[in-house]
């Protein structure tokens, strides 16, 4: 078993580093993706915000796209809006 043992931790330092490899590999897509915050009260770095005109019919919550107040809705208070 002694004579196992190098080439065991070859392997797993293989491993190790393959492992390590794609994590980073990734992160490094996880953080394309992501949008970059800008600094306070510069708005986003992806283009103006939208307003929340939006409100809830049964809360005070304000949403900026209909799927979003759609899913409050059935997610909160149990069911969906019906289109007008």
């Amino acid at each position: 078993m002694a004579t196992n043992l190098p080439r065991m931790l070859r392997s797993l330092l293989k491993a190790k580093h393959a492992a390590a490899t794609q994590e980073l590999h990734f992160l490094k897509e996880i953080a394309e993706r992501i949008p970059v915050a800008a600094a306070p009260g510069r708005g986003t770095s992806t283009g103006p915000a939208r307003r929340r005109t939006l409100k809830c019919p049964r809360c005070s919550r304000k949403f900026a796209r209909p799927v979003h107040l759609g899913r409050h809705l059935s997610a909160t208070h149990g069911r969906k809006m019906r289109r007008a």
